[in-house]
C-alpha cells in the first residue's frame, strides 16, 4: 500500500481543492471508514481492499492533474500505479463466493467501473452482475425490505443501488445481454441531493437513471432475441417511439442539471463545462444512431443502412469534432475523461456506421470524420493509465486505414475484389460465433502493416461474407430477414468488443 502520509496529503487535497473534490467523491463506498480500517492493524476483507485501492488510484490521478511540480506529478503517478497493481492483484485472486453485504455490493460496482475503464467489458459485466444480484438479495431496490433500516443506512443503500443500476443497464446494452434488473421490481425513488458536497457524485443521478432506463428499453425492444423475431414493422414503430423518448430526455433540463453545471464551472472553468456538455451530446447521438440502426433503409435509397442512422452517425462525429475545438485550450487531462465517457463507457456505434457507409459508397467526408476520432485518441495513448484508449486507438486506426486504402484503391480504379456491401448485408443468416471470428480478425487485426495488406483483407472479408451470409436451404424462410441481419450486425459488434479485451492482440501495447 502507498505510505499513509502520502495518502493523507491527497485526502486533504480532496477536501480543499474544488476540482479534486468535485471529481473524486467516494461517499458511496464509505471510503474514509474503510481507508482507516485497511491502514489499521486487524483483518480486512477483499471488498475493503478493492474500495481503498481503487479509491486511492483515482485520487492520486486526480491530484496529479492539479499538481504543478514535475517531481510531485511523477511521485503521484507512481503511487497511482502501485494502487492499480494492488487492485489488479486483488481482483485476480478474488474468491468465487462473496459475502452478501453492502460493502461487497459497493466494491463490485467499483471493480466494474475500473474494468470498463481499462477496456475489459466482459469482466466489468461479471462484477456489475454480481453487484446487481447481491443488491437485490439485500432488498436494496425495495421500500418494504428497507423499512426498518436507519435513515442513513437506507439512503446509502438506495444510492448504491441506483449507481449499480446505471452501470448495469449501460453494460447490458453494450454487450447485448439481458439486464439482471427488472424495472417493475424497483419501488425506491431516486434520492435528491442533500448537500452541495454531494453534487459531484450524485448531482446527475436522476438524469443518469432516466438514460439507463432508456438503454434498457433499447435492448429489450430492438435488440433482444424476442425483439429480433418480431416483424420489421413492429421494430420500426418501437424505434421511432424510443427516438422520441430520447429526444425528450435530451432536451429536458432538470433543476439538478443547472446545479451540477454551476458546481462544475466553479470547480473547473466555463470551457470545461462546454466540453462536458458536448461529450453528453456525443453520447446521446450515439444512442440515436443505435436506435435508428433498427430501421431498414428505404427501398429506393440504394444503401444498406437507413438514412436516419447514417445522419445521426455523422452528427455524432461532427459533435466530436466540435468537442475537439472546445478542448484545444484545455489541459490534456480532460482527454482521458472524454475517452472514458464517450468512447469506452458506451458502444461508439457512429464510428462503425460511418466506416460501413464509406466502404459501401466511397464517402470522402466520412473518412475525415473517422480521422478526427483517431487524432483524439492518439495523444492519450502515451498515458500510463490509458490501456483502454490504446486498444481503442489501434482498433479504430486499423478500421480507418482500411477505409482510407479502400477509397484510394477505388479512386485509382484498382479492382480489389470487394463485392457488393448491399448484397452481403441483405442476407438473413446469422452465423455462429465460431464462424464469425475470422471475419473480425481478417480486416482488423491482421493489419500490422495495414497500408500493404488492406486490399487482401477486404477481399477476404468479401469472400467470407458471400459464403457465410447466404440463407441456408434448411432455414425457416418465414423468419424476419432484416431482424436476422440486425442480430448478426449486433453480434459482430459484440465480437469486436470482446476482441478489445483479448490479451492475444494487445500484448505488444503493454
Amino acid at each position: 500500500m502507498p505510505p499513509v502520509e502520502k495518502a493523507f496529503v491527497c485526502l486533504r487535497m480532496a477536501k480543499e481543492n474544488p476540482r479534486v473534490r468535485f471529481f473524486w467523491d467516494n461517499e458511496a463506498t464509505s471510503f474514509t471508514d474503510v481507508f482507516l480500517k485497511v491502514y489499521s492493524p486487524g483483518e480486512v476483507t477483499h471488498a475493503d481492499l478493492i474500495a481503498v485501492n481503487a479509491g486511492l488510484y483515482w485520487l492520486f490521478r486526480q491530484c496529479k492533474q492539479i499538481a504543478t511540480d514535475s517531481c510531485q506529478k511523477a511521485d503521484l503517478e507512481a503511487q497511482a500505479v502501485m494502487c492499480r497493481d494492488n487492485l489488479e492483484t486483488v481482483l485476480a485472486n478474488l474468491p468465487f463466493h462473496q459475502p452478501c453485504n453492502i460493502g461487497t455490493v459497493a466494491s463490485m460496482m467499483v471493480a466494474s467501473i475500473y474494468c470498463l475503464e481499462t477496456c475489459k467489458p466482459s469482466a466489468a459485466w461479471d462484477f456489475i452482475a454480481t453487484a446487481s444480484h447481491l443488491s437485490q438479495t439485500l432488498g436494496m431496490h425495495s421500500k418494504i425490505a428497507m423499512a426498518r433500516d436507519p435513515p442513513d443506512i437506507r439512503m446509502g443503500k438506495i444510492r448504491i443501488f441506483w449507481l449499480v443500476y446505471v452501470q448495469e443497464k449501460g453494460l447490458s446494452l453494450r454487450l447485448g445481454r439481458s439486464s439482471t434488473i427488472h424495472d417493475g421490481d424497483i419501488t425506491i425513488p431516486v434520492p435528491s441531493i442533500e448537500s452541495r458536497s454531494e453534487i459531484g457524485y450524485f448531482g446527475q443521478l436522476d438524469k443518469m437513471k432516466e438514460l439507463a432506463y432508456l438503454q434498457g428499453k433499447i435492448y429489450d425492444q430492438l435488440y433482444s432475441s424476442a425483439a429480433l423475431a418480431q416483424p420489421q414493422t413492429v421494430r420500426t414503430t418501437r424505434a421511432r417511439g424510443l427516438a422520441s423518448e430520447l429526444e425528450v430526455h435530451t432536451n429536458r433540463i432538470l433543476p439538478s442539471d443547472k446545479l451540477y453545471q454551476d458546481a462544475m464551472r466553479q470547480a473547473t472553468s466555463t470551457e470545461f463545462v462546454k466540453a462536458f456538455l458536448c461529450t453528453t451530446k456525443v453520447l446521446h447521438l450515439s444512442l440515436f444512431c443505435l436506435i435508428y440502426r433498427a430501421i431498414p433503409a428505404e427501398t429506393n435509397q440504394g444503401t444498406a443502412l437507413g438514412r436516419e442512422c447514417i445522419n445521426s452517425a455523422h452528427k455524432a462525429l461532427e459533435a466530436h469534432k466540435e468537442w475537439q475545438s472546445l478542448v484545444a485550450e484545455l489541459q490534456d487531462d480532460f482527454l482521458e475523461t472524454y475517452v472514458n465517457l464517450a468512447l469506452i463507457h458506451s458502444p461508439f456505434i457512429p464510428f462503425i456506421v460511418v466506416f460501413c457507409h464509406i466502404i459501401e459508397t466511397g464517402d470522402k467526408n466520412g473518412l475525415d470524420l473517422l480521422e478526427s476520432v483517431i487524432k483524439t485518441l492518439q495523444p492519450v495513448t502515451d498515458s500510463a493509465f490509458s490501456s483502454g484508449a490504446k486498444k481503442e486507438f489501434h482498433l479504430f486506426k486499423a478500421l480507418y486505414d482500411a477505409a482510407r486504402n479502400y477509397l484510394e484503391a477505388r479512386l485509382s480504379k484498382v479492382n480489389i475484389g470487394f463485392g457488393s456491401w448491399e448484397n452481403a448485408s441483405s442476407s438473413a443468416h446469422v452465423p455462429s460465433p465460431a464462424h464469425q471470428q475470422p471475419a473480425l480478425l481478417t480486416p482488423i487485426f491482421n493489419l500490422p502493416n495495414s497500408q500493404t495488406s488492406v486490399s487482401t483483407s477486404l477481399e477476404g472479408t468479401a469472400e467470407w461474407m458471400a459464403q457465410q451470409m447466404e440463407v441456408p436451404a434448411s432455414m425457416d424462410t418465414d423468419i424476419d430477414q432484416y431482424g436476422a441481419q440486425l442480430g448478426n450486425w449486433l453480434h459482430m459488434n459484440n465480437q469486436m468488443t470482446r476482441a478489445l479485451e483479448d490479451s492475444y492482440f494487445w500484448d505488444d501495447l503493454a
